[in-house]
């Protein structure tokens, strides 16, 4: 008997239902959620371990060499960033460097322009103006990916704001001070001690273009420790 055209169309569409629910049956679930990955573990250095942190100006003060001295042997890499803010007429603007720096021995160092350079031949310099400090931050990263983190505000001025003001200094930390002509100098909260010998629970230094020479007359906290009080480049303990 000949099939009329509906049947032959139910019979086709009943086929294709049962490919369908057959199709489904033979599928496996495939989970595409990707895994996160561990985030970096922060661990905090043991104090004689922590590297020693200068920061170094230059004699026209439009440079800072950053120095990391005594690195442990386990860091691979440094990760360092310095935040400053420039003025350019009567706006201020926020500037800053960084980069990643691979460790291949216990001491690093590294000149941060505060500025720009255009080197073809020869290079071409356009320095930022009205720069008076900001903040130097250091990722610390060791072979197994674990890292320590140091971040300090510091003071960048000029031996004639220092006796302008009569003093340079940190929140919770001044210097009464003057200071010969033509320097520039660097204050800043290190991370580590200068030798494994010095011991403070925090210690502060003040870095020179020249060499550092001045007047301190107080130093505040009053509980400061500072050897040389006719040089205000040191190292300043605090207990």
């Amino acid at each position: 008997m000949k099939k009329t055209p509906i049947k032959t169309i139910l019979t086709l569409f009943l086929i294709f239902l049962c490919g369908i629910f057959l199709s489904a049956c033979g599928k496996k679930k495939t989970d595409t959620t990707a895994s996160p990955s561990p985030a970096p573990k922060l661990i905090e250095m043991e104090i004689d371990q922590k590297p020693y942190i200068s920061l170094i100006p230059r004699a026209d003060g439009h440079e800072l060499t950053l120095r990391i001295n005594h690195i442990p042997e386990n860091i691979t890499q440094i990760e360092y960033e310095l935040i400053y803010t420039a003025v350019d007429g009567t706006i201020e603007m926020e500037k800053g460097v960084g980069d990643t720096l691979k460790v291949e021995s216990t001491l690093i160092t590294k000149n941060l322009l505060l500025g720009t350079a255009s080197c073809t031949n020869t290079c071409k310099y356009k320095y930022d103006e009205g720069v008076t400090g900001g903040i130097l931050s250091l990722i610390f990263i060791n072979s197994t990916g674990q890292m320590s983190t140091y971040e300090t505000d510091f003071v960048l001025s000029s031996s004639t704001q220092i006796n302008q003001n009569k003093n340079i200094s940190l929140p919770k930390f001044a210097i009464n001070a003057t200071a010969n002509a033509g320097q520039y100098f660097v204050l800043l909260q290190n991370y580590g001690m200068p030798n494994s010998s010095t011991l403070a629970d925090k210690i502060y230094s003040v870095f020179a273009s020249g060499n550092g020479a001045g007047s301190i007359t107080s130093i505040s906290p009053d509980s400061t420790i500072k050897e040389n009080l006719k040089t205000l480049s040191g190292d300043y303990l605090l207990n």
